[in-house]
């Protein structure tokens, strides 16, 4: 069946463009080639979409106000500001769908316009919506959305809730990239890297932006402990990492953009990290014990608790708690077997086949 698929995504942060990303290599992998991956945000409002993205960035250092945005809008979902939202982009998505004419859309973000998009005989085109955070918000939520892929069992029982039936709803993981599935030799990794096969590497992955505003402090106090050595990926952000580098401690080494950052997840011991749905996805997938800085209320404080529950993270507040839970978990080596082992429960394997396998399943039905 020669399918045309549109895979719509957003900007904000790198997770939703990566799950586009390996869905879209997933479905070529499997034969379909007439895949196409749209950011409707940045093509539909170009200045808009980056004043937003400012916005977003700035709002990590307002957490109340990002809270307020984000618990907020869940409560617009009835109200008539949505149906603003459902025609966000509406005219630049008929567009291409004019051109592309695909058989299904998927959304990696909710976009609502989609339910809006008719094919050559003026039906719906079927609609399929991958959330990608280990919480529901309800922008995510109509009932006109043909299914939903979710992270967990918790969240398909959170959806019936929600009075969205479990025959709608595939507990299918968050897909990424398949390199953090494969295999490696990790002695390779060490000597590629040049990092000390005795002592033990501790991560941190100050995201897609790079907006960690104490990375100095907490790497000079976990640099003091000579047992450890300390690997800091900093994204674009090039004024840190020539901040990091200044500071010429030994045990410690900074990476800017990395794009097999997987290696680097394969060898440490643990990472400290923001909580963003793909990158504790990606730690979950090689069983990298996590210390979550600070989240900010709204979908990573949600994804945050949810892995504190399951004994898979630690929560740290402030650079104090950040630096002391991040020895004291280097230095247990009972705890950290304990979070491997609860977060190989909580993981699903291959994400990107199953989804695939079971939209194709459903279009041919």
């Amino acid at each position: 069946m020669d399918l045309h698929i549109l895979i719509t995504t957003a900007p904000f942060g790198n997770g939703h463009k990566m799950v586009a990303t390996a869905l879209k290599n997933a479905f070529i992998n499997k034969g379909y080639n007439n895949v196409f991956v749209v950011d409707l945000f940045t093509e539909a409002h170009p200045r808009l979409t980056e004043a937003i993205k400012r916005a977003y960035i700035k709002s990590y250092d307002f957490g109340e106000a990002y809270s307020k945005l984000y618990y907020g809008s869940e409560k617009l979902t009835d109200k008539k500001i949505i149906e603003l939202y459902r025609n966000f982009g509406y005219k630049k998505l008929r567009d291409i769908s004019r051109e592309i004419e695909p058989d299904l859309i998927i959304n990696t973000f909710p976009i609502l316009a989609s339910l809006k998009i008719k094919n050559k005989y003026g039906k719906n085109v079927p609609v399929f919506n991958i959330v990608t955070d280990f919480y529901v918000h309800k922008l995510w939520l109509s009932k006109e959305i043909d299914k939903f892929y979710i992270a967990t069992d918790e969240l398909q029982k959170e959806l019936q809730k929600m009075n969205i039936p479990v025959n709608k709803t595939v507990v299918s993981g968050i897909p990424i990239r398949e390199a953090f599935e494969e295999a490696e030799n990790l002695s390779k990794l060490y000597i590629k890297f040049n990092f000390k096969k005795g002592k033990k590497i501790v991560l941190i992955n100050s995201g897609a932006f790079g907006v960690f505003r104490k990375i100095k402090k907490v790497c000079k106090e976990l640099c003091k402990n000579k047992s450890i050595q300390v690997a800091v990926v900093c994204g674009n952000n090039e004024f840190q990492k020539s901040g990091l580098e200044s500071l010429g401690l030994k045990n410690l080494k900074v990476f800017g953009f990395i794009e097999n950052i997987d290696d680097l997840y394969k060898i440490s011991c643990c990472m400290i990290t923001k909580s963003g749905g793909i990158t504790l996805s990606e730690a979950l997938a090689v069983q990298l014990p996590l210390v979550i800085i600070k989240p900010v209320p709204g979908q990573e404080k949600e994804n945050a608790l949810y892995f504190e529950k399951k004994g898979a993270a630690i929560i740290a507040n402030n650079t104090y708690q950040l630096v002391n839970s991040t020895i004291e978990l280097v230095n247990n080596p009972t705890l950290l077997n304990a979070m491997k082992k609860n977060m190989k429960k909580i993981y699903n394997k291959s994400s990107s086949d199953k989804i695939v396998e079971d939209v194709v399943e459903s279009i041919e039905n």
